[in-house]
């Protein structure tokens, strides 16, 4: 059994496989894993709405820039304290076309009532995560949307973790012999 453990901190590369691992289970796992009955449903009118887009620029390691365009939607409504962000990103600086968040805010600038489904533990946040969110009977941001995005991550992190792990213990065996 104290063999099986010591391979998740072998050597520097499985300490990496075991601390990605550990990393998407804190990240990704709770929403992958949550159950649509944890959720609330926030039912109000709209008080507030904005939808900002602009262009970020990161720099890497090697002095190269990079440009990226990220649309922030941001509202409130009049029944609760609560502001919800919903922000998405696109890789081509020069995108202006029309996207979710754009699609969502036009929506509720005109909507009656709008549902907002937060985990149950998040009502006292002020900025809880959205996970589905209805306007006017329609869902127009989809709970297996959130959750299908989260799952491709975790699972890429995941199996990335592992390999780390495998590629660690194969190094071990090869300097053992």
């Amino acid at each position: 059994m104290l063999s099986k453990i010591k391979l998740l901190y072998q050597n520097r590369l499985s300490i990496i496989g075991t601390f990605t691992i550990l990393l998407s289970l804190y990240f990704f796992a709770p929403t992958v894993l949550l159950p649509k009955n944890f959720l609330m449903p926030l039912e109000g009118t709209v008080k507030s709405s904005n939808v900002t887009s602009g262009i970020i620029s990161n720099e890497k390691k090697s002095g190269r820039e990079i440009k990226s365009r990220q649309t922030t939607l941001t509202f409130s409504l009049n029944e609760f304290d609560n502001q919800f962000i919903l922000s998405e990103g696109s890789s081509n600086p020069l995108f202006n076309g029309y996207n979710e968040s754009d699609k969502i805010g036009s929506y509720l600038e005109s909507s009656k009532k709008v549902v907002v489904w937060i985990k149950k533990w998040d009502l006292n946040n002020l900025n809880p995560e959205i996970f589905q969110i209805d306007i006017d009977g329609k869902t127009e941001l989809k709970f297996e949307t959130v959750r299908s995005k989260n799952q491709t991550l975790f699972l890429c992190q995941l199996l990335l973790g592992v390999f780390f792990i495998y590629a660690g213990n194969m190094i071990e065996k090869a300097r053992k012999k």
